[in-house]
């Protein structure tokens, strides 16, 4: 019987070719857009997932006054594994951010993405060595590691079974330091702990001394373990132990109260960093979802638009006995084989196309797309696409009777098309959705390119861990030098650089007699002329020489933020004190969105001598070169470069600044691409639909605009009789569509501090291109029905 039935099927598929191939393409549309999609989300929603304490591991960190920070004493995890018998690790990190890493080996590799992390902290996030174990004996403590990739640049084939480790100099060759590598990283699935260069030791315990560095504390806690009790327990050892004695005393976060942020949360949406990963997996999710409906309520539509041509036929099958059940399994079985088929084209398309999500989400897509997982989705999907599109069509047909049949009685049902026009509402609805908010995202993105952001970073390229390589005197020596070169407009460092994601800490000020929390940047004299970042009060020209010869005294610029949290509008010679320092102040600048529109601009404490941490090395060197004279300015850098004895067969690290703040924006940049293509989808989709609701109307009321035609009704008003219903429905989905995306745009656009707002013809764009779609799509068929002989449509009445 399931034979019988699947060769009537095909049979029935094969004659309506042309129904068939519009079907399938709506389908294969939505099905791609729908394997896309989730080859993202299953990617973002990964990590550290395949890890069997997932659920149990928590990063510890400090809030105070809404503002988050991940950076804890190297203290706080000893303390609480050693106090807190629910913990069973509780391991440290911290990034190695002070340019790139240099190794030498068979060739110069500089690693740009290395951490330090603990014993405890490689057992958490289940790190092992490729070569055998991490400590090879007992006296062994530190076990320095690198990734495949890396060791087979470093070393000889015959070396990379590392029975022994292996040193080799690392980061100047003129001063003979030495790294010892034990083996490779063991490859697992995506993790939070993905480095090139992976330094495992144990943090020395330098309380007395005031530790100069932060870590990111993590913790693995028991099965059971009471999260909120434990929190407050951890709490009250950091107020006990760590914030009276720490360096942290002179943060802002001293007074702050401990969090934990489970592992789940720590890639979409930590608390420390943006949530637009999570928001825009969850956007990405609905689009897809959205898509497959269109593509469902287009073949539904078209099932329905068919049904006046198969009155006959299922007539004669309920005559000869067939079972309302059996037609309507013959009806969702064309309907599988339609959904099916689409599903494998849509596959196998996307599998010969190459790296589509590569395109979009800088991913590989064909190293997800044979995934078990994407498959199982896929399948799921393809099941409900079926009943989706079918099961309302099968009943409906299924439940006349067949003398109704047989007189045509279905079609007063088929020409009132309640069920049609809804789905028809839905696709334009839809499509008016996607458009407008492809033009609204569009608008944002271009705001946050082109808008005044307080700074410059145009012409200003940054030579990553130049600083390292230089005393205080050689390097303040070496920017004079380059400030002299015709191609240099401006050098400068910086504890914090626009563009590469760290935001500075919020250290504690006190101005009369009250306490602020202020961001902290240690820069030098050009700091302000090589960002362009105008000076609206005081003076900024403070020259190193002046700052030498006035030892004693500590100089500070605060941003506009800062003024108006002091009170002040005239701040220039005030006194504030904080980081064990009295400041005064000697200039004012305009506030720059240094680190992104997502969170408005902190109140930022500028200063020139490091007071608020010796560690916050000044490493990356910035140059702002004179127009077109881009490669000049490096050349000139380069030069100075190889005159310094400690980079010897150092290559010189450099980016442009421009760039890397672009980089800020890059989850935008994929939403946008992505929103292009649903809504380029929902637009093909929508069409396809109008063109078919179109031929049905057209076929379906021929006879009635030939009468009209014989009455004397011109091409025009037969036009406009039969396409009166679509510009009913468009009307209809404009009020439906406009709402809901003000609603859901504005939704968005929430989660920037500086964002556009939403213009009138973010809206009148999208209804005017739909209406142009209606158009084209109709009045081909329109135009065919009016220009139709009446006799022949007439000549069997």
């Amino acid at each position: 019987m399931a034979q019988n039935d699947f060769k009537l099927a095909w049979r029935k598929l094969l004659k309506n070719k042309g129904f068939t191939f519009l079907n399938i393409i709506g389908l294969t549309l939505g099905f791609a857009g729908f394997i896309l999609s989730y080859q993202y989300i299953n990617r973002e929603t990964s990590f550290d997932k395949w890890n069997p304490n997932y659920k149990e591991i928590y990063q510890v960190g400090l809030e105070t006054e809404g503002a988050f920070t991940d950076e804890t004493s190297p203290s706080l995890a000893p303390l609480l594994k050693q106090n807190l018998p629910n913990i069973v690790y509780a391991g440290r990190k911290i990034v190695y951010n002070y340019g790139s890493y240099p190794l030498f080996g068979e060739k110069t590799v500089l690693i740009k993405n290395a951490a330090l992390i603990d014993s405890s902290a490689a057992r958490i996030f289940q790190v092992e060595n490729a070569n055998g174990p991490l400590y090879k004996n007992k006296d062994q403590k530190d076990a320095t590691i690198v990734k495949s990739p890396i060791a087979q640049q470093l070393f000889k084939k015959e070396d990379l079974t590392f029975d022994s480790p292996h040193s080799i100099p690392s980061m100047s060759l003129d001063l003979g330091m030495r790294e010892m590598i034990y083996g490779t990283i063991k490859k697992q699935d995506l993790s939070m702990i993905d480095y090139d260069l992976l330094f495992i030791r144990e943090p020395q315990d330098l309380f007395a001394d005031n530790n100069p560095f932060l870590y990111q504390t993590f913790i693995q806690v028991r099965p059971g373990t009471d999260i909120a009790k434990l929190t407050d327990q951890i709490n009250t050892i950091y107020h006990k132990e760590i914030a009276p004695k720490d360096k942290i005393r002179s943060s802002a976060y001293a007074k702050g109260k401990i969090y934990l942020d489970p592992l789940v949360n720590l890639h979409l949406r930590p608390k420390t960093g943006s949530n637009t990963p999570y928001i825009m997996t969850w956007i990405i999710g609905i689009l897809s979802l959205l898509i497959l409906l269109l593509a469902s309520a287009n073949f539904a539509n078209m099932i329905m638009a068919q049904a006046d041509q198969r009155l006959k036929e299922l007539a004669l099958k309920k005559i000869l006995g067939s079972s309302r059940w059996a037609i309507v399994r013959q009806l969702l079985l064309e309907v599988f084989i339609l959904t099916s088929s689409a599903a494998v084209l849509s596959f196998i398309t996307l599998a010969l196309t190459g790296n589509i999500l590569q395109r979009w989400f800088n991913d590989d897509l064909r190293s997800y797309i044979l995934s078990s997982e994407t498959i199982i989705q896929l399948c799921v999907a393809v099941l409900l696409t079926t009943i989706l599109s079918a099961i309302y069509p099968a009943i409906v047909l299924s439940g006349f009777k067949s003398v109704n049949l047989l007189k045509g009685g279905l079609s007063s049902i088929l020409k009132k098309g309640t069920f049609r026009n809804a789905l028809l509402t839905f696709q334009i609805s839809m499509a008016i959705l996607f458009i407008s908010g492809m033009l609204v995202i569009r608008a944002q993105l271009q705001y946050m390119q082109h808008t005044d952001k307080g700074f410059e970073p145009a012409q200003v390229v940054n030579f990553k861990g130049v600083g390292m390589y230089y005393n205080k005197n050689t390097y303040d020596q070496l920017k004079r030098r380059l400030e002299n070169d015709p191609s240099i407009e401006a050098v400068a460092s910086a504890t914090n650089i626009p563009g590469e994601g760290e935001q500075p800490p919020k250290m504690e000020f006190s101005y009369a007699q009250k306490n602020i929390s202020f961001a902290h940047v240690g820069i030098d004299p050009g700091y302000f002329k090589t960002l362009n970042i105008p000076n609206l009060q005081g003076n900024l020209n403070l020259s190193m020489d002046q700052l030498l010869h006035d030892s004693l005294s500590n100089y500070a610029v605060i941003n506009e933020s800062a003024a108006k949290s002091l009170g002040l509008s005239n701040p220039i010679g005030a006194k504030i004190s904080g980081c064990d320092a009295n400041f005064e102040i000697v200039g004012l600048v305009k506030d720059s969105k240094a680190y992104g529109f997502e969170n408005a601009v902190q109140p930022t404490l500028y200063s020139f001598k490091n007071e608020c941490g010796s560690m916050r090395i000044q490493t990356t060197l910035m140059v702002k070169t004179r127009s077109g004279m881009v490669d000049q300015a490096i050349d000139a850098v380069r030069k100075e470069w190889t005159k310094n004895t400690s980079a010897k067969d150092l290559p010189l690290d450099y980016s442009f600044m421009d760039q890397q703040y672009a980089l800020q924006h890059k989850k935008q940049q994929e939403l946008r691409i992505a929103f292009n293509s649903f809504a380029s989808l929902s637009v093909i989709i929508a069409a396809l639909g109008l063109f078919s609701m179109a031929a049905y109307q057209a076929a379906l009321r021929k006879k009635e605009m030939s009468i009209r035609k014989v009455l004397g009704a011109s091409a025009q008003l037969l036009f406009v009789q039969l396409n009166k219903p679509f510009f009913r429905l468009f009307l209809i989905g404009i009020g439906i569509a406009l709402p809901l995306a003000y609603l859901l745009m504005d939704k968005w656009l929430s989660n920037f501090a500086y964002h556009v707002n939403i213009q009138w013809w973010s809206f009148l764009i999208p209804i005017f291109c739909i209406f142009i779609l209606i158009l084209i799509s109709i009045s081909f068929q329109s135009l065919k029905v009016a220009r139709t002989n009446p006799v022949d449509s007439l000549r069997d009445e």
